[in-house]
């Protein structure tokens, strides 16, 4: 099993929910960790939170823009030294109906969902390339599986976001990095996890940790084995 100590992770999307525990789990396993998010209040909250876990750096940015994908990595490298992981967790939903679906946010979506993937690779990719290898994995969705009514925006992103990582992972895997994508089901929301209502799965949600669990057994699974895509799917056997 890999030694994650020391090695330097990137997670967008770290300030609530999924994204702060994917960082949580990296921080207690031993890594450095650059959480970035759009909300700054949000974000500090987040940071104050996980700084109690491990060596931890927060930067306020949109990874869908160029300018703060690069400022976000180039912030880690000068902070860590490098970069040996990037998890692409960022998200965004919304829109509705393809006929209700405004145009700004069908690209929004498709910014945050695929853009910033794309941005955050050209940059990591490099730095990897120097390292002797590294893992990009993204958090994509069970609607890259299968398309749903009223979500056209999200799901077109979802499909996408899988059909490059498949690209990029043939792309880099001669350096010794590894391409994943991990398409979760429903996930508990943090307002729910708040109200005490999914503390428990019980078979229709995932929980932020079942996700980052994920993330962390990719990480650590055996240099000669690959997994390139995960579905991970609430566990129905407690409702049998």
């Amino acid at each position: 099993m890999p030694d994650l100590s020391g090695k330097v992770a990137i997670v967008t999307g770290g300030s609530r929910s999924t994204g702060r525990e994917i960082a949580r789990a990296l921080l207690t396993a031993g890594m450095s960790v650059t959480i970035c998010a759009r909300g700054a209040a949000q974000l500090e909250e987040a940071a104050a939170d996980l700084r109690r876990h491990g060596p931890l750096h927060a930067e306020v940015a949109d990874v869908g823009k160029e300018a703060d994908a690069e400022r976000v990595v180039a912030a880690t490298v000068a902070r860590y030294g490098g970069v040996d992981v990037l998890v692409n967790n960022a998200a965004m939903g919304g829109g509705g109906r393809t006929e209700e679906c405004a145009p700004d946010r069908w690209d929004a979506v498709m910014a945050t969902n695929v853009r910033a993937p794309f941005l955050l690779a050209r940059q990591v990719v490099p730095i990897m390339r120097r390292r002797g290898g590294g893992n990009i994995v993204s958090i994509g969705s069970g609607a890259g599986k299968q398309g749903y009514a009223g979500m056209p925006a999200y799901c077109a992103s979802k499909f996408a976001l899988i059909g490059f990582s498949q690209a990029l992972a043939l792309e880099v895997s001669d350096a010794g990095i590894k391409v994943a994508v991990i398409n979760p089901g429903s996930i508990a929301s943090t307002a729910s996890l708040a109200d005490g209502q999914a503390r428990r799965p019980s078979g229709k949600y995932l929980l932020p940790g079942d996700v980052a669990q994920a993330v962390l057994g990719l990480l650590q699974q055996s240099p000669h084995a690959w997994t390139q895509e995960m579905n991970l799917w609430p566990f129905r056997g407690d409702e049998a």
